[in-house]
C-alpha cells in the first residue's frame, strides 16, 4: 500500500485539489485524513519533539512516519525520506 501525503488549500467552492499523479486514478477508493496544518507544527514535528522529551530521541523521521501509520491503520513504509 503507497501513502501519498500532500498538503492542500480548501478553496470556496469546498474541493479538494489533488496532485495530477493522484487525480490519474479517479474511481479508486481512499480514505483522507484532514489534519489542520502549520507550517510551524506539523504532526511529524510534534511527534519529533515527544519523542525527544520521552527520550526516544533515537528514533528516525522514518520511525516516527511508520509509528504515525500504523497507528492509523495504514501499515508501515511510506517511502518518504
Amino acid at each position: 500500500m503507497e501513502v501519498k501525503r500532500f498538503i492542500s488549500k480548501i478553496p470556496q467552492d469546498g474541493r479538494l485539489i489533488l496532485p495530477k499523479d493522484t487525480a490519474k486514478e479517479s474511481g479508486k477508493i481512499v480514505e483522507l485524513i484532514l489534519i489542520p496544518f502549520s507550517s510551524e507544527v506539523d504532526i511529524y514535528s510534534y511527534a519529533e519533539n515527544l519523542a525527544k522529551e520521552k527520550s526516544f530521541s533515537s528514533l528516525t523521521e522514518v520511525d516516527v512516519e511508520n509509528i504515525i501509520h500504523k497507528s492509523r491503520g495504514k501499515g508501515g513504509e511510506s517511502g518518504r525520506g
